[in-house]
């Protein structure tokens, strides 16, 4: 039997802590199986790596619509009826008895209505912590691309190298969310006290090394793909090569660092405005960068921390010419 409750805010507020409740017991649960796998597997020389991303894969998923619920449930769920939707977005404007929620209670409970996809909680959680955008997103953008894969094993030939970067991914995750206390449930007591119970995760020993010897061996793995930029660059004329122009907001070209060639940066433009003391401020565009590839002396950077440790820079201003175009397309 379902409890009585004083007001629809209070409902609301009970049925936001049970989901993310139930979605935080799931995501912790698949944390701990894919962290054990993962450190299990990573020291083996032929071993099965596809279950340990699958569970960390999910984890992050999970933990992503944990984040969403305990923002609001509106954030995870798509084609509410209308009553839930008005619920979750304003309950104190709903008349405290005259409002009926029980007959969408069960579904709520049961998570039967469908939820947004994993790239939309990527979108998510770039907006709640935009901060974390560049550095993250060379690591997102591989977990959208092998979850499935993993999963269904159409991709057998994952390396060690995907395994750790879904692992950090996972790590860093979770260590953002568990410090605004996304793991957990408030209980409300009859006396009117509350109480924050924390369902969460401790990192362990192995957990902290690997985080330790990953940003170590991020280090060495590009020093040694300078070296060799550098040895392949000597077989070379050493004149500029020229690429074709790349008309992508995502794409940015600019000099390798190594032979000076054109190489080409991913990432994505943003609109910023300088701080003027004007009514109307400047705009300028930004093109923020998180992995390069250079096709003549073989240089490649994975993300925004190789970049910098490389010398690169991660952000470069777009010519003022391209105002136009943006304003076109967006």
């Amino acid at each position: 039997m379902r409890p009585y409750f004083d007001s629809t805010q209070q409902y609301s507020g009970s049925i936001r802590n049970e989901l993310q409740g139930e979605l935080t017991r799931s995501a912790i649960g698949y944390l701990k199986s894919g962290l054990e796998l993962f450190h299990k597997e990573r020291t083996r020389p032929h071993s099965c790596i596809e279950p340990a991303i699958g569970n960390l894969a999910i984890a992050v998923e999970l933990m992503l619509k944990t984040l969403a619920v305990k923002n609001n449930p509106l954030l995870l769920f798509k084609g509410l009826p209308l009553e839930v939707r008005t619920l979750f977005a304003c309950p104190n404007a709903l008349p405290e008895k005259d409002f009926n929620w029980r007959p969408y209670d069960i579904d709520l409970r049961s998570f039967n209505y469908e939820t947004v996809d994993l790239n939309e909680l990527i979108k998510l959680f770039y907006i709640l912590f935009p901060n974390q955008r560049q550095a993250l997103r060379p690591c997102f953008s591989l977990l959208s691309r092998c979850r499935n894969a993993s999963l269904h094993s159409s991709l057998p030939s994952f390396q060690c190298y995907e395994l750790e970067r879904t692992a950090y991914l996972a790590l860093q995750v979770f260590q953002l969310l568990d410090e605004l206390e996304t793991f957990g449930r408030i209980f409300e007591f009859s006396d009117g006290s509350k109480n924050f119970m924390r369902n969460s995760y401790v990192l362990t020993d192995k957990d902290k090394k690997f985080l330790s010897s990953f940003e170590e061996e991020r280090a060495e793995r590009v020093k040694n793909k300078v070296e060799e930029a550098k040895r392949k660059s000597k077989e070379l004329d050493h004149r500029s090569i020229n690429i074709p122009i790349v008309d992508d907001w995502n794409l940015y070209t600019t000099a390798c660092p190594i032979c000076g060639s054109e190489g080409v940066l991913t990432g994505e433009t943003e609109i910023n405005y300088e701080e003027l003391h004007d009514e109307f401020p400047h705009p300028y565009l930004l093109f923020l960068a998180d992995t390069f590839e250079c096709g003549e002396c073989g240089l490649t950077l994975d993300d925004a921390k190789e970049l910098e440790l490389a010398g690169m820079d991660i952000c470069y201003d777009r010519p003022e010419s391209d105002m136009d175009k943006w304003e076109r397309d967006f």
